[in-house]
Order: structure tokens, then sequence, then C-alpha cells
């Protein structure tokens, strides 16, 4: 309960934070296009990490705060940088090469992050923020490609093509940890009893029958045959 009241007083704040009107940054002017953008997707990058960072030290209610804080970054990062993108000039086919190395980074980041966090979903199920943080990536996906639009602009006409296809790309990585978190939470495995110590069984008494006592009609016997073995040597 604690955590899940911890989470909606976070998607609260997050809810303001991205509700602030966004202008582009004043740095833009003082620098040529292809350093603007650069620069203005390096914090979404350093947030990546450090959701991935988050990620990793999954475990508690407070870990869980940590992520869907740093989640929340990420979401004001997209939506900065893409207000920042759009205020940037067109870029040539050399300058578009050398972004596509900066974009192709960044993809990379984008799905080692969502790849650790999809591997931890069975942590958020256990806290109760599966669905908060499926809420997350459905946003993060939006303002990704609402960024990644906003850069294929950029890009002149023969850069078109693989503009696309990095659209393409992007859109797949976010649908897969999508639909991973889409499937409802398994419930918690039960928790096996302790294992009981092994103890030394008892060592049972063998009850050991008492010797037999000859009875004194046996003994009669015996002796009655012998007095009639005596007996016959004696007429022979």
């Amino acid at each position: 309960m604690h955590a899940q009241t911890l989470v909606l007083g976070l998607l609260g704040q997050a809810v303001l934070l991205l509700a602030a009107p966004l202008k582009p940054r004043a740095v833009i002017e003082r620098r040529n296009d292809l350093d603007n953008i650069q620069a203005t997707l390096a914090p979404i990058f350093a947030s990546l990490q450090n959701v991935d960072v988050a990620v990793l030290g999954l475990g508690t209610p407070a870990s869980a705060a940590n992520l869907l804080a740093a989640s929340q970054q990420v979401q004001v990062s997209l939506n900065q940088a893409t207000v920042n993108v759009r205020a940037i000039g067109d870029l040539s086919a050399a300058k578009s090469l050398k972004l596509r190395q900066t974009t192709d980074s960044l993809a990379s980041q984008t799905r080692s992050t969502l790849n650790d966090l999809v591997a931890r979903k069975p942590i958020l199920d256990q806290l109760g923020v599966s669905n908060v943080a499926l809420q997350s990536l459905q946003q993060q996906r939006v303002a990704t490609m609402s960024l990644s639009q906003a850069l294929a602009e950029k890009v002149p006409r023969v850069g078109q093509k693989d503009a696309t296809a990095d659209q393409i790309s992007l859109q797949a990585i976010f649908n897969q940890a999508i639909a991973a978190f889409s499937i409802p939470a398994t419930p918690g495995a039960a928790v096996p009893a302790p294992a009981v110590p092994a103890t030394t069984p008892p060592i049972m008494a063998i009850a050991v029958p008492p010797p037999q006592r000859k009875s004194s009609t046996r003994r009669k016997d015996k002796k009655k045959a012998k007095n009639n073995m005596v007996d016959g040597v004696a007429l022979a």
C-alpha cells in the first residue's frame, strides 16, 4: 500500500512536469545546427542511463520510486528535445550522416534500457507498479516518435529512407516492451516452507525372546529314552 501511494504521488508530479510549457533553449542560436541537435539529445542519453541504473537496482518500494522519477526525467528530456529540434534549421547530407551516429547510440541505449526493464518485470509485479511502468512506456513511445519525426524533418531527401527505418526500429523497441508489460502480473510464487533439519531416527530396541525353559515333561522323555537304551544293551 505504501508503494502504491508513493507511486501515485510521483505520477501526479509527472503530470505537472509534463504539463509545463516548453520553449526552445537560447543556446540554440549560438551553435550550428548539428551541434545544437547533438546538445539537445545529450540529456536524453544521460536520463536513459539513469533509468538503467535504477532498473538494475530494483527490489524495494524506494527503488521503484527512484525508477519512476528517472522515467519522468526521460519524458521531460524527450519533450524538450522535440521543441528544440523543431527550432533548428535543416541539416546537410554530410551533417545528417554525423547525426546518424548519435541517433544510433541513442537507439542502442534505449534498447538496452528497455530490455533490462522487461527482464525485471516480475519485481515490478511484486511491488505493484507494473501498470504505472506500462503507462510510462506508452507515453515515452509517443514522445520518442514525435522526436524521431522532428529529426527526420531536418534530414535531406537523400537520408529520408534511413530516417524512416530508424523510426520503425525505435517503434518496434517500444512495442516489444509495451507488449511485455501488457501481460497481467503473475501471482507471486508461494514461499517454500523452511526445510526441516534431518534428525537421527531413534534406535529401536529389538526384543529378544527369553530362552525357553525346557519343560519337565521333555526332561522325563529324554531320561526314559536313555533308560530304554540302557535296558536294550543289557538284554543284548
